[in-house]
């Protein structure tokens, strides 16, 4: 990887590493389904007015089914999964459950393309769930029903993440990937608007300027910018390469949670972390060159 590619990939997950500490600021005050509304909205416009600058054609009548189908499993649903979960649990513990989605790619690609799914993918299935019950036994928050809700809703949306993906290889292949993204998005936000509707009274007698900060942020920075830095690796380095930031992402969210919300980094989360993150490495193949691992990816 270039120089300047691997200081994307850094920004890139530095930028995405925020948007669990911005989802946790703006959820209490706006709400999940507003603060994804508001961050879908403004990812659409973003990624948008970038495409149409490149010239990207979208062809929405044509691609409408397939940018509604992405934005839900993408955006809507995954979104405002976190946007909830940011509601009861840290930040390190929501980044660690996104770090579940290239295991349930696989899980998805089995079921869906009927990819073959090795021993070591099995495993790494298996691993990425002790991980995640290593990470909630013994991490710095008590375990109360809340708490395993917004884990298993960060699983939920990492599911979904695995499934929006696989959809997008098989239905999404003659869409350039900008056009995919801001349909999606835009897509997105439409289905989220009926049901953000409501939470707007609310928002507006007690919205705060940190919380209405952090919508703007993860709309236009942690969704337009990002979609555009990630695009731009996939197209140079490869999707391979460009999916390794999804192994810096919790270090970044757990540093800037603990410097701007002042939460713990705890050898719970350390551990739990670790273990996810080395079965994510297993489930995208990073781990077949070792000699006894080369037999169960077979």
């Amino acid at each position: 990887m270039s120089t300047s590619n691997l200081t994307r990939l850094v920004l890139l997950a530095l930028i995405w590493g925020t948007s669990f500490m911005l989802m946790r600021i703006a959820s209490p005050v706006f709400g999940p389904i507003l603060t994804t509304f508001g961050r879908a909205s403004l990812g659409a416009f973003a990624i948008y007015l970038f495409a149409r600058q490149r010239g990207v054609e979208f062809h929405w009548k044509k691609n409408a089914k397939t940018y509604l189908v992405i934005g839900l499993g993408n955006t809507a649903i995954p979104f405002s999964l976190f946007a909830w979960s940011a509601l009861h649990i840290p930040s390190a513990y929501m980044a660690t459950m996104n770090s579940l989605a290239p295991i349930f790619t696989a899980v998805f690609g089995f079921i869906m393309l009927g990819e073959r799914l090795s021993w070591l993918r099995i495993s790494a299935f298996v691993l990425g769930l002790f991980g995640v019950a290593v990470l909630v036994g013994i991490g710095p928050v008590s375990v109360t029903p809340l708490v395993i809700a917004g884990v298993l809703a960060g699983m939920g949306a990492s599911i979904n993440y695995g499934f929006a993906a696989t959809y997008t290889r098989m239905y999404a292949k003659e869409i350039p990937s900008l056009a995919t993204a801001a349909g999606s998005q835009f897509a997105a936000a439409l289905a989220l608007l009926p049901f953000a509707l409501p939470s707007v009274p609310h928002a507006i007698e007690y919205g705060t300027s940190s919380a209405l900060v952090s919508v703007v942020i993860l709309g236009i920075v942690c969704t337009g910018i990002a979609y555009a830095l990630f695009f731009h690796l996939i197209s140079t380095e490869g999707a391979s390469k460009a999916v390794t930031v999804t192994f810096l992402i919790p270090a970044t969210a757990s540093i800037w949670a603990w410097l701007l919300l002042d939460e713990p980094i705890t050898p719970g989360i350390i551990a739990g972390i670790l273990i996810v993150l080395l079965a994510t490495a297993m489930s995208l193949g990073l781990l077949k060159k070792l000699p006894f691992l080369k037999r169960w990816s077979q």
